[in-house]
């Protein structure tokens, strides 16, 4: 499956580069944009976020059914509004991070950056309707809660684990600094667990996963991975 709205941090474009999921289900805990779920087309996956705008787009995703999402508005033209339109406040979250890409926050007006369709981005209209319209059926399996990390059991599974990260994380709606908590938080996990961050992350043994391409140039992306025993397993440098 492909996105099924822009996110900051997102890791669908990376999502090939970590182990694919081992054991089932796969959980994600700070869920975001789902985009390693969604990478690997897993069938069973337990989300949480502690942002209620996310959680609330992934219910409404969760449970819509591909003619009501055909029937949004495309909002054509620059300065249409969500808020000119009757639909449900989870619609206008979905609609919003379109009009916004790799923002960690919707919008509610269309901009003339955000109808932009250069290198073939693809933008909120007919043809990201019939994506998301499409993969619908996909999701039907996957759980979403408003939690915070902590208040999720713990149970053997493929943990996909990608908090905001300690250098540039000041950009999601909710911040985050108890890296201390959630170190040890990951090394409790069961089953295969694989921690996402940024080169100079010091809380958990990284390991380099690869420099890869970003709207602002290039970043170095690092790994933690555990097994079943949760005995660290660094990917070398």
């Amino acid at each position: 499956m492909r996105p099924f709205f822009p996110y900051y941090g997102s890791k669908w474009n990376i999502a090939r580069h970590y182990p694919a999921p081992a054991n089932v289900p796969v959980i994600e805990p700070f869920a975001g944009a789902a985009g390693y779920s969604t990478f690997y087309g897993c069938d069973k996956v337990k989300m949480f976020d502690v942002d209620p705008i996310i959680s609330g787009v992934w219910d409404y995703l969760i449970q819509v059914t591909a003619e009501e999402v055909m029937r949004l508005p495309d909002l054509p033209n620059a300065g249409d509004c969500v808020d000119d339109f009757d639909l449900p406040q989870e619609a206008k979250w979905l609609i919003g991070f379109w009009l916004n890409r790799g923002s960690a926050q919707p919008k509610k007006s269309r901009t003339a950056y955000s109808a932009r369709s250069d290198k073939g981005q693809l933008n909120w209209g007919g043809k990201a309707k019939e994506r998301i319209a499409s993969q619908l059926s996909g999701i039907r399996n996957w759980t979403i809660e408003n939690r915070s990390f902590e208040e999720v059991p713990d149970e053997h599974a493929t943990w996909f684990i990608d908090p905001p990260y300690q250098e540039k994380g000041k950009y999601y709606r909710f911040s985050f600094n108890d890296f201390s908590s959630l170190s040890e938080w990951c090394k409790s996990r069961s089953g295969k667990v694989i921690v996402c961050e940024g080169v100079g992350a010091d809380w958990l043994p990284f390991g380099k996963l690869g420099e890869f391409k970003t709207t602002k140039g290039k970043a170095l992306e690092v790994v933690y991975l555990a097994d079943n025993d949760n005995k660290p397993n660094r990917i070398s440098a």
